[in-house]
């Protein structure tokens, strides 16, 4: 229960072990049967992109950037929310930090595995006679740009990421001053209702910020440049599975576009949850 390569303290400062018991979008987002628990897709033509850090202001692991081409797909609007979860597992609790709750209904599900989110997605798909998953990390980056090559999907300024992600800023810098925070102010000190940010150019929200998200793939830093590239996903060795987008307890260099963590599938934190992609007819 580590993650790959990086320190804790310079990604996730506030890091809590949990081993669970249990191309252009579509004009219009559409909710197919997910919504029978309150969920909406936002269906994404397929298309290629630079995936990777171009800018130059990232890691190893995300460098060279290479082209990566993806068939259409539909990924949530928001990231699953505690209300959601608990329809299926009614006892989970995301817990609260400081004193400040994460559990409220409509605030993103954390402390869940990569393991527990897996198996949202398959009860989900059981329930509804559709497919769900966790994006690719190719998927997920292609998502979460939008159409940007740069560090953001609102740009290379880290300082308007309060309009756009629920960061370390002023707010949490006050619960917690040792943090390396952005030079904004969220109004958020934990995580915040799903959709309380401006969304990117998809029409998705909190792609940055709010909450890690656990992707499908196995982390493999030598394996990122080297997969196909055609709808690229990593299933091979290995114990780490991929998280994206930083959550509210990260300054800006966890909270870029092309930043990757590795994190063992069966552990959980209070900054990380999940999303889901709709695949299938």
């Amino acid at each position: 229960m580590i993650l790959k390569k990086f320190g804790l303290l310079l990604f996730l400062p506030f890091l809590f072990a949990v081993h669970t018991a249990q191309a252009e979008p579509s004009a219009k987002a559409e909710p197919p049967a997910g919504a029978a628990v309150g969920m909406t897709f936002v269906p994404i033509e397929g298309g290629c992109f630079l995936m990777g850090d171009s800018v130059g202001d990232g890691d190893s692991n995300e460098r060279p950037a290479r082209q990566v081409c993806l068939s259409g797909f539909a990924i949530g609007r928001f990231e699953v929310t505690n209300a959601q979860y608990r329809q299926f597992k009614p006892r989970h609790n995301s817990g609260s930090a400081k004193g400040m709750t994460l559990n409220d209904d409509q605030q993103p599900v954390v402390n869940v595995s990569w393991e527990d989110a897996v198996a949202y997605a398959k009860w989900l798909s059981l329930q509804t006679g559709h497919t769900y998953r966790l994006p690719t990390e190719a998927e997920w980056e292609y998502a979460v740009r939008a159409g940007s090559n740069q560090s953001r999907f609102w740009g290379d300024n880290p300082d308007e990421a309060c309009k756009y992600a629920n960061v370390s800023d002023i707010t949490s810098k006050k619960q917690w001053p040792s943090w390396k925070s952005f030079a904004c102010d969220d109004g958020h000190a934990v995580a915040a209702p799903v959709g309380s940010f401006a969304a990117n150019g998809y029409g998705l929200n909190d792609m940055l910020g709010n909450v890690w998200e656990w992707c499908e793939d196995i982390y493999n830093s030598e394996a990122y440049t080297k997969l196909p590239k055609d709808n690229p996903v990593y299933r091979g060795m290995g114990e780490y599975r991929v998280m994206r987008g930083g959550g509210w307890s990260n300054g800006p260099m966890g909270v870029r576009s092309s930043h990757r963590v590795g994190l063992t599938s069966d552990f959980g934190h209070h900054s990380l949850g999940f999303r889901l992609v709709q695949s299938g007819p």
